[in-house]
């Protein structure tokens, strides 16, 4: 009926199932079939077909058994897709990081950025609360205790995560964004730089946007790289000289 709230999840549950402390059911194809077996082939399906293919219906195809089945190992699909993001991130490999804060981070941001690009549905799922399971948590450990290193306090060190991790995730999802039109614009990530400065010079060169056309002569707009490494990096410098900033000096 109109003005009906949807149900609520059960976030208790939701944690049970992230840390595998749920009992797993006791009827149905239990030699069969594991909740890892189910995320594994939603992971599957969205790894081949993007995040709108993953249905419990299509995952129980896959598996070959009946949708009714897998919601004794998942109640739903908010569930799997937590379960889904917790599979595909894995834990940092923190063994070549060179123990300095910033260095830390810079290596930190390097491998989400890559996480994201091998699992480009990742950024198509609404975030719908903070991290949770014990691979994401890994992820929030590594970073925070490189910045208490920094001497930051935990307040900070929260803060800071918040503001590194949002920029990594905007920046994979403009490179990703401008790789999916491509076959609308005719435009490859690549060639944008070339074409908006044509573009600009046809459009905007009267005199009214003095700073932008200055920006466009300097070629600012076409001395990026192919693969988005050069500027993720120039912005993640950028972010990482914010941080320092909060930085106390003996730690800097």
């Amino acid at each position: 009926m109109a003005g009906e709230r949807p149900a609520q999840r059960d976030l208790q549950h939701t944690l049970r199932l992230l840390w595998r402390a749920q009992e797993p059911p006791r009827r149905g194809p239990r030699g069969s079939l594991s909740l890892d077996k189910v995320v594994a082939e939603a992971v599957r399906l969205a790894d081949e077909e993007g995040i709108g293919a993953v249905s419990m219906r299509r995952v129980a195809e896959g598996l070959g058994v009946t949708t009714m089945s897998l919601y004794r190992y998942v109640p739903g699909k908010d569930d799997l897709l937590d379960l889904m993001l917790e599979m595909v991130t894995g834990r940092p490999d923190t063994s070549a990081w060179p123990g300095t804060w910033r260095g830390d981070l810079e290596c930190w941001a390097r491998q989400m950025r890559h996480r994201l690009h091998e699992h480009p549905w990742m950024l198509d799922v609404h975030i719908s609360g903070p991290p949770l399971g014990p691979d994401n948590l890994a992820w929030m450990e590594a970073a925070l205790g490189s910045l208490a290193e920094a001497g930051l306090d935990a307040r900070d060190a929260v803060g800071v995560l918040m503001i590194l991790s949002g920029y990594v995730r905007s920046q994979a999802l403009l490179e990703l964004s401008l790789a999916r039109a491509a076959h609308r614009t005719g435009v490859r990530p690549e060639e944008w730089g070339r074409v908006y400065t044509g573009m600009l010079r046809n459009a905007a060169d009267d005199g009214r946007y003095p700073h932008l056309m200055r920006a466009v002569e300097s070629g600012a707009f076409t001395d990026g790289d192919e693969d988005g490494d050069a500027d993720f990096e120039y912005g993640l410098c950028v972010t990482l000289d914010g941080i320092a900033a909060r930085v106390p000096p003996a730690a800097g």
